[in-house]
């Protein structure tokens, strides 16, 4: 009887198996992109350790559950806000859409793997294989999509701050932005589809976790993981770390010579104050205010209208800085523990954590962002037509709703 011989890494397989015969010869088995895991054919072993404390199992689907609805009406309001208001349709909105939709689509896909957690063990999975290889495939993709979306947003807020407003325009122009997007979908897509189609990886159900991912079996397995660690981890996060420190010490630079503007200022004011206080007066008694006084005014008015831009648009950046810091804590635990194979026990529950980020967005938007703050209120409290800067959507329901 032939029996199948299988690697330990924790990340990926092959759609190729070791198998030996009879007579002590090996050779490879050619398997389709997905290997069949229909009940009663599920793989004879994937490593020592298998997640089959099926209470341990229903408080991961729980959180599963919990994630897909809390994500689903968060992810859904960040994308109707901007839907609704034209003052939230900015550049650095169109990632953060991005993300949204990106995090809402792993939401719809937590249900399935909750299917998995919660079918009894050793059943396999009880489902057509197809969906399963589905939702492997989109789960990994928007998971690279979410990194790399971070990324352009941590490069549009480095521009927005620290380079001139031509340059900013000229390298966001709608065009750019649709190749930007597309970019940021494609790559983590053709990163998991790609290698299996070469017998780098098998996507479907896994015996091991009792979820749709990537199979664990194959002994080319670890360079299925190589390739998704090298090309989706390391690039991203080296954008936003660069990005982020240039930003904050451009900040900090601009800071301090705005202190010192503002003390010359004054005390320039003073001298002039009491140089030409005749000299104002008099003229003032002759032609009304003067255009002496005024123009000092405007000045400062205008740098002060030029100082609450920049105080704004920093503390946008602080908000979306916490978007990724709550990303790294939620990812970084996963990708230790896959790097470390006796860790096999909490790979799930950092899995777990994992996904947990898909809802956590909004809560931030919800509590940090000024502007969606503002709408937020306004939707939840059924207050539409309060909505700043309304779009033609938003007025045109208002409209349709006013005459039926």
């Amino acid at each position: 009887m032939a029996a199948t011989a299988t690697g330990q890494d924790l990340t990926s397989s092959s759609s190729y198996l070791v198998t030996y015969n009879d007579t002590g010869n090996t050779g490879y088995e050619s398997t389709p992109f997905y290997e069949s895991t229909s009940p009663g054919t599920n793989d004879d072993y994937e490593g020592e350790f298998k997640f089959d404390d099926y209470t341990q199992r229903c408080i991961v689907s729980g959180i599963f559950i919990v994630v897909c609805i809390v994500g689903t009406f968060g992810n859904g309001l960040v994308i109707l806000a901007v839907l609704l208001s034209r003052k939230l349709r900015t550049v650095t909105n169109v990632f953060v859409v991005n993300l949204a939709a990106a995090d809402l689509l792993v939401c719809f896909v937590l249900p399935w793997n909750a299917v998995g957690l919660l079918t009894k063990p050793g059943d396999g999975w009880p489902l057509p294989d197809q969906l399963c290889v589905a939702v492997a495939l989109l789960s990994f993709t928007c998971v690279g999509c979410s990194l790399y979306t971070l990324a352009t947003i941590a490069i549009n807020r480095w521009m927005l701050i620290t380079r001139p407003s031509r340059t900013y325009r000229t390298c966001y122009t709608p065009v750019y932005l649709a190749a930007m997007i597309v970019i940021v979908w494609l790559v983590p897509f053709l990163v998991a589809f790609v290698p299996p189609m070469f017998g780098l990886g098998a996507l479907g159900y896994t015996e091991k976790y009792s979820t749709c991912t990537h199979k664990n079996a194959h002994p080319l397995a670890m360079y299925y993981s190589l390739l998704q660690s090298v090309v989706l981890f390391p690039v991203p996060f080296v954008i936003i770390i660069v990005s982020y420190v240039k930003i904050f010490k451009h900040v900090k630079q601009h800071t301090k010579v705005m202190k010192d503007q503002s003390e010359m200022s004054v005390e320039t004011s003073n001298n002039r104050d009491s140089t030409h206080e005749s000299v104002n007066t008099r003229d003032s008694a002759i032609r009304g205010t003067s255009k002496t006084d005024l123009s000092p005014r405007r000045s400062r008015d205008a740098s002060v209208i030029k100082k609450r831009l920049s105080r704004r648009q920093v503390e946008i950046t602080k908000n979306l800085f916490y978007v990724v810091c709550a990303f790294t804590i939620c990812i970084v635990p996963y990708g230790v523990a896959l790097l470390i194979p006796p860790s096999d026990p909490v790979i799930p529950w950092t899995g777990a954590l994992l996904v947990i980020n898909s809802c956590i967005n909004p809560i931030i938007y919800a509590t940090k962002h000024p502007y969606f703050k503002q709408v937020f209120r306004l939707m939840l409290g059924c207050q539409c037509g309060k909505i700043p800067e309304q779009s033609n959507f938003l007025r045109s329901v208002r409209s349709t709703v006013r005459r039926t």
